[in-house]
């Protein structure tokens, strides 16, 4: 691969060379060039430089993981919050709800999750059940909206219509439960219960599993 030899190059204190291979034939467009060019700069450019080339590499990649880089780098320039910002805005006109999530937790910005959570379905970020994630965090300062982020989880795992998906709800639903009693709410809890019963009452497998989970 290019950033090997590259690797190589700078190794052998050709550096000016090694970036200039990679910028030339790495494919600049390229997540993994980007996060080459940025840890490049982290090392050996100047503070602006690093900004400059990790933020490209934060928007090509937008982890927790590069989101700690660009906060590093950030940091050092002496311009952390305007760069953050406008990363994290570029994310929402890209609409990557979940990437905003992942960094929303992250940051134990639990409101911030809530608020953004209705929207990662929306935005299509499915292969990931980010409600479930943010209820998980959420339990503790917001047990309500926990309480609510759970029961739209245990709609969708429903819907798979699978003795697993049903067990799993039931599993869900223990959460739910434990959060009702916490809150002094018992009574809701049996009127969610019982309404979701009559909800699924044509589903014997996942009364079945109800059953079984004491629920």
């Amino acid at each position: 691969m290019v950033t090997d030899f590259a690797d190589a190059l700078v190794e052998a204190g050709a550096k000016e060379e090694a970036l200039a291979l990679v910028m030339e034939h790495g494919g600049q467009e390229h997540w993994s060039t980007r996060e080459w060019v940025a840890k490049y700069y982290r090392k050996h450019g100047t503070p602006q430089q690093a900004v400059e080339a990790q933020v490209k590499a934060f928007l090509s990649s937008p982890t927790t993981v590069t989101f700690k880089s660009l906060r590093e780098v950030g940091r050092k320039a002496g311009a952390w919050d305007e760069v953050r910002a406008d990363a994290l805005a570029e994310l929402e006109r890209k609409g990557q709800i979940g990437a905003l999530i992942e960094i929303a937790l992250d940051e134990k910005d639990v409101a911030r999750a809530l608020a953004l959570a209705p929207c990662a379905e929306e935005s299509g970020w499915l292969y990931r059940d980010y409600k479930w994630d943010v209820a998980r965090v959420a339990e503790k300062s917001f047990p309500r909206e926990a309480i609510a982020l759970y029961q739209q989880v245990v709609e969708r795992t429903i819907s798979g219509r699978t003795r697993d998906h049903y067990r799993q709800a039931a599993d869900e639903l223990k959460r739910v439960k434990k959060l009702y009693d916490r809150i002094g709410a018992q009574a809701e809890w049996d009127n969610y219960l019982q309404k979701l019963r009559a909800q699924y009452e044509n589903l014997p497998a996942l009364q079945d599993e109800l059953r079984k989970a004491r629920l």
